[in-house]
């Protein structure tokens, strides 16, 4: 089965819900236990689901993005993912994970919150090594106006293709 975008979110919001309304966040072992993995889950499943019908020679994540720079656009074109990095557009800790987590913790979470917070924050970007170093690392810029996705790149003076993948052959 092929995954679009909207089969990808919707996957991962009824698993990303699950999860998350199963842990005991009162077990400060348990949870100290699973940090990492609770930390990991999201970004995980999403590599999974997006890599898993790209063709078997181009099954890697940085294939897989949504977004695209210029530059790691023509080092993907052949057929390369050497001095690439995978990025998420928003960080995801800060503006899904952490208020994902507080909705579950205070009972309040529902799978639409979940699906409707990941479409609207969960975009991934391929950007050469460099690029990487440009950008800030964990903070959305101090003006971001929380609906432009690519705020973080511009304000680091990098323009996003959309990553139409056609080079697979």
């Amino acid at each position: 089965m092929a995954y679009d975008r909207n089969s990808i979110i919707n996957i991962l919001a009824n698993k990303y819900y699950y999860f998350l309304c199963t842990l005991p966040f009162q077990d400060q072992l348990y949870m100290k236990g699973i940090h990492e993995g609770k930390g990991k889950f999201l970004a995980n499943l999403h590599i999974h689901l997006a890599t898993k019908d790209l063709p078997k020679k181009w099954n890697d994540k940085r294939y897989s993005t949504d977004y695209v720079t210029p530059a790691a656009l023509e080092v993907l074109k052949n057929h390369s993912v050497k001095g690439l990095e995978y990025e998420h557009l928003i960080p995801k800790k800060k503006y899904i994970q952490d208020i994902c987590e507080q909705k579950a913790i205070e009972g309040s979470l529902t799978e639409e919150f979940v699906r409707n917070i990941i479409n609207q924050y969960l975009w991934t970007a391929t950007v050469t090594s460099e690029e990487h170093k440009n950008l800030s690392r964990r903070v959305m810029p101090l003006n971001w106006d929380q609906t432009n996705i690519k705020a973080r790149y511009e304000n680091a003076g990098l323009s996003l293709l959309k990553h139409s993948k056609d080079y697979f052959s």
